[in-house]
C-alpha cells in the first residue's frame, strides 16, 4: 500500500492497476447490465464509476472527502489553521474571517514577523561564529516564522481571485466597447460614401428615355427607325452597365482603406 501511495503521489504517476479490468468484453457486459437496470455483479461493480461526493448544501454540513493521487482531499476549500497543521502560531490575532477583525491587522502582523525574521537571522549569524552546534534551533525558528508569513499571505488569496476576475471582466468590456465603436464608425463611413456616390451618379446620369412618336408608321422608313431604336437601346444599356461598373469600382476603392 505504501508503494502504491508513493507511486500515485509522484510527479508522473503510472495508470491505476485496475485499468486492466476494462476489456472490451467487460465494458460490453457493464453496458448491458446498466441498460437492464439489474444490480451489478461483483466483477462488474468495480468498473462503474463512484458517485460524486456529497459536499452538503448547508454551511454547517460536514464536507465530504475523496482520494486523488494518493492524497485525501476535501470538497470544501478551507484554509487549515496553523494549529491544525502542527505549526506554532505566532500571530497575535486569529483569522479575520472568523473573528470579524479589521483586515488591516495582516499588515502589522507581517511587519512584526519581518522584524522577528531579521532578528533570528542575526542570531543565526552570531551563533555560527560562537557555537555552530546550536544552529538547528535558530533555523527552526526561522522556518516557523516563514510558515506563519506564508499562512498570513494565503489569506489574501480570495481577495486576489475576486480582483483578478474584476480586472478580467473590465478588460473584456473595454474590448467589446472598442469593437462596437469601430463598427459604428465603419457603418457611418459606408453610409456617407454611398450617399455621396448616389448623389454623384444621379448628377452624371443623363435622361435615357426613349420617345417614340405616335405617328411613326412601320411601312417604308419605319423599319429603319426600328433598327436605329434598337441600336440606341443597346448603346444605352452598355453605357448604363459601364456606369454601374464605375460605381462599383468607386465604392470598393472608397471602402478599401477601412478594411
Amino acid at each position: 500500500m505504501d508503494d502504491q501511495s508513493a507511486a500515485l503521489s509522484s510527479a508522473f504517476p503510472p495508470p491505476p492497476a485496475f485499468y486492466k479490468a476494462y476489456t472490451t468484453e467487460a465494458t460490453t457486459a457493464l453496458a448491458n447490465a446498466l441498460a437492464s437496470g439489474e444490480p451489478l455483479p461483483q466483477d462488474l461493480a468495480c468498473l462503474s464509476p463512484p458517485s460524486p461526493p456529497d459536499a452538503g448544501a448547508g454551511p454547517d454540513d460536514q464536507p465530504a472527502t475523496y482520494r486523488s493521487l494518493g492524497h485525501r482531499w476535501s470538497t470544501r476549500d478551507i484554509l487549515p489553521t496553523l494549529t491544525a497543521l502542527g505549526i506554532p502560531e505566532l500571530l497575535s490575532n486569529a483569522s479575520s474571517d472568523e473573528t470579524g477583525a479589521d483586515p488591516s491587522y495582516r499588515v502589522s502582523e507581517l511587519k512584526q514577523l519581518t522584524k522577528s525574521l531579521l532578528i533570528k537571522y542575526l542570531e543565526l549569524v552570531g551563533v555560527m561564529g560562537i557555537s555552530p552546534e546550536q544552529f538547528p534551533d535558530r533555523v527552526e525558528d526561522i522556518r516557523i516564522i516563514l510558515i506563519n508569513m506564508h499562512h498570513l499571505l494565503n489569506e489574501y488569496r480570495p481577495h486576489q481571485a475576486r480582483e483578478s476576475l474584476i480586472i478580467m471582466m473590465e478588460e473584456q468590456l473595454e474590448r467589446k466597447h472598442a469593437q462596437i465603436e469601430k463598427t459604428k464608425r465603419a457603418c457611418e463611413h459606408m453610409e456617407s460614401v454611398l450617399s455621396s456616390l448616389d448623389t454623384m451618379m444621379s448628377a452624371r446620369a443623363p435622361n435615357h428615355r426613349l420617345e417614340i412618336k405616335e405617328d411613326q408608321s412601320v411601312e417604308g422608313d419605319g423599319m429603319k427607325n426600328i433598327d436605329s431604336l434598337r441600336q440606341e437601346s443597346s448603346g444605352t444599356e452598355s453605357k448604363l452597365l459601364k456606369q454601374s461598373k464605375e460605381r462599383d469600382l468607386l465604392v470598393w476603392s472608397a471602402l478599401a482603406p477601412n478594411m
